[in-house]
């Protein structure tokens, strides 16, 4: 598109901020470097768009003794603007982060969760993956990683087979863009069905729950009820060619639950506008652990990503009250994220570090959560 329809009339004020923000050709100069224009969570004292959040009556408690809800308890900041949005910044600890990095390259995209790439039937000269390869096991090799319990004999055959395999894989993250769990929403119809769908990930539903409850909490949501299931997930996997345009998740009955955003790997350029795509547009910097919630009025309004930047970008340093700030640990996410090899071994993310380093270092990885149905209703019917 050429610099001068940036500013043609017909083009939306949506539109224009994501042309404005994208990663440039040779037409325009690139803004990757320039912070200057973002909203930006990690230096919250520094933008007086940016408004400080509290939980009334349980500021010092993880847990409302009360309803033995749990809540997060570390800096939530809200924008003047944009009721219902609430921002938690690095509010995943490292740790977290790795767990919820590994299990979207590993077990989130594979079966019997649905990809874009089951969207298309394999063409012809394309080689579906056997029950042994999964993308990640086929991402580390095709980058010079190896399985730390193979054998010298197994991982020299197994080096001799890849190497005459000459087709190229069906599944691959060359291809991947997003995975969806729980009730797979149906892209072709706007829609989601009830027999269509897969287990959602307890650590993930664990973590939407306890940050959606503290939405309805610091917010004052109007819900029937403050509970909050997550029932589908998306994650979108993203380079740093990728963008995602403008839309609004609207298609979910239970629309009093706000949606919940994670984030890991690459930070990126993050848009907010409101009910239409002609109202004003925020670009907001999303780093690297950083959790969004998006509830009340927020919750129809359209956004979408403008850019990842790219791991050279130096990012502005967060401040010292951001940096001290309490984080979700490790022990607040369930433990059910252990994985075995097909002998039984336990495989922690330790093994794959140096693998999901790299893969980090090029990308970036998207969660969001949000509950279908409304409160009381266990399935999606015909009629709705």
């Amino acid at each position: 598109m050429s610099k001068s329809s940036t500013n043609h009339p017909s083009t939306s004020a949506f539109k224009r901020a994501q042309l404005r923000y994208r990663r440039q050709g040779s037409f325009a100069p690139d803004r990757a470097a320039d912070f200057s224009e973002l909203i930006d969570f990690g230096v919250p004292e520094e933008d007086s768009r940016i408004i400080p959040l509290h939980i009334p009556n349980v500021e010092d408690k993880c847990e409302d003794e009360s309803s033995n809800d749990i809540f997060y308890r570390g800096l939530l900041f809200g924008l003047s603007s944009y009721p219902g949005f609430v921002y938690a910044p690095q509010a995943l600890s490292k740790e977290l982060q790795s767990k919820i990095a590994i299990l979207s390259v590993s077990k989130y995209c594979e079966r019997p969760h649905r990809t874009n790439i089951d969207l298309i039937p394999p063409r012809e000269g394309i080689e579906e993956n056997n029950s042994t390869e999964s993308m990640w096991q086929l991402w580390k090799d095709e980058n010079g990683f190896t399985d730390p319990h193979a054998s010298d004999l197994n991982e020299a055959n197994h080096k001799v087979k890849r190497n005459n395999s000459s087709k190229k894989k069906y599944r691959s993250f060359k291809k991947l863009s997003w995975t969806t769990m729980g009730y797979h929403y149906d892209w072709t119809a706007r829609a989601y069905h009830e027999d269509a769908k897969s287990p959602v990930p307890p650590l993930l539903d664990n973590l939407a729950a306890m940050f959606a409850k503290t939405s309805f909490r610091v917010s004052d949501l109007p819900s029937p009820s403050r509970t909050f299931s997550g029932s589908a997930c998306i994650v979108n996997y993203y380079s740093t060619k990728s963008i995602m345009g403008g839309h609004r998740d609207d298609l979910e009955f239970a629309m009093d639950k706000p949606v919940v955003s994670l984030s890991v790997g690459l930070p990126g350029i993050f848009l907010l506008g409101g009910n239409t795509k002609d109202d004003p547009v925020v670009p907001i910097l999303v780093r690297p652990g950083d959790v969004m919630m998006m509830g009340g009025d927020s919750r129809l309004y359209y956004h979408g990503m403008a850019r990842v930047l790219p791991g050279d970008i130096m990012i502005p340093a967060l401040s010292a009250k951001v940096a001290n700030d309490m984080q979700v640990q490790e022990d607040l996410s369930v433990k059910h994220t252990k994985r075995s090899d097909k002998n039984g071994r336990f495989v922690s993310q330790v093994d794959d570090f140096n693998a999901l380093e790299k893969y980090l270092r090029l990308h970036r990885i998207n969660i969001n959560v949000r509950q279908v149905l409304q409160d009381g209703v266990d399935r999606i019917t015909s009629n709705d």
